[in-house]
């Protein structure tokens, strides 16, 4: 119950496999948004508890992240509760830490989830009654968790009570939502009031840069364009930083 294997334990839930035949295991994100991840928490974190590892590109899926072969380490890894096989349908989080009453155990699993399979984002207005600026920036604050498994999201909703934290569980159907490759249902978990996002951020928080830097530049400037890249929000932020500097230099 170590809670930075829990935090491992959640990407992989989020973003992981291991191979039937055990002789491989992955956790892997987007190539450019995620890499940080992967670079600075995740494969220091594994190669703390597990075995050293550098994080690298796999290139026949178009993802970055970790792979680890070695026998010994995927054993370790069942025994611990890492799930093998195709798992989109069966994911879930194993008993023993739903029941723990230590709520940094249960930070540790949500954070390290929603740092491989979250969202956050922004929307408009869509209201004619809204001000101009509601209807032309994306300033609502929305998050999100989706998984192929409805216990999963039941889970993590169960769990998210426990920190007094506000979501709903809701039924989407995605049909072709990969390249038309993808026809599973999904289950969206949703967090929608303002008040709840912050919430999420200020006790379980994140480790993933791509997270940390959309809910820097929506905090800052009170919206978050959309479509951005992570090095584009960077730079949004060095400059907020410049200029509120050069404004109290004045």
């Amino acid at each position: 119950m170590n809670k930075q294997i829990i935090e491992i334990f959640g990407a992989f839930i989020g973003d992981g496999w291991i191979q039937n035949d055990e002789k491989a295991l992955y956790i892997t994100g987007d190539r450019t948004e995620d890499k940080r991840y992967y670079d600075e928490f995740i494969a220091p974190l594994f190669s703390k508890h597990f075995i050293e590892i550098k994080p690298k590109e796999f290139p026949y899926w178009k993802v970055y992240g970790i792979g680890c072969y070695k026998k010994d380490v995927i054993n370790k890894a069942l025994k611990l509760g890492f799930q093998k096989g195709k798992k989109c349908y069966l994911a879930k989080i194993p008993e023993k830490i739903m029941n723990s009453n230590n709520l940094e155990i249960t930070k540790s699993i949500l954070r390290g989830i929603f740092d491989t399979d979250g969202s956050f984002w922004c929307e408009k207005s869509n209201a004619k009654t809204s001000c101009e600026w509601k209807r032309t920036h994306n300033y609502h604050p929305e998050f999100g968790i989706s998984s192929c498994s409805k216990k999963l999201v039941d889970q993590i909703h169960i769990l998210l009570k426990k920190l007094n934290i506000e979501s709903k569980v809701a039924h989407k159907n995605k049909k072709g939502f990969k390249n038309n490759r993808n026809n599973n249902d999904s289950y969206a978990l949703r967090i929608r009031k303002k008040s709840e996002i912050e919430r999420w951020f200020n006790i379980i928080g994140t480790n993933n840069p791509r997270h940390q830097t959309r809910y820097a530049v929506w905090e800052k400037l009170g919206h978050l364009p959309p479509r951005t890249t992570i090095k584009e929000r960077i730079i949004i932020l060095k400059n907020y930083h410049k200029h509120l500097y050069s404004s109290f230099s004045k």
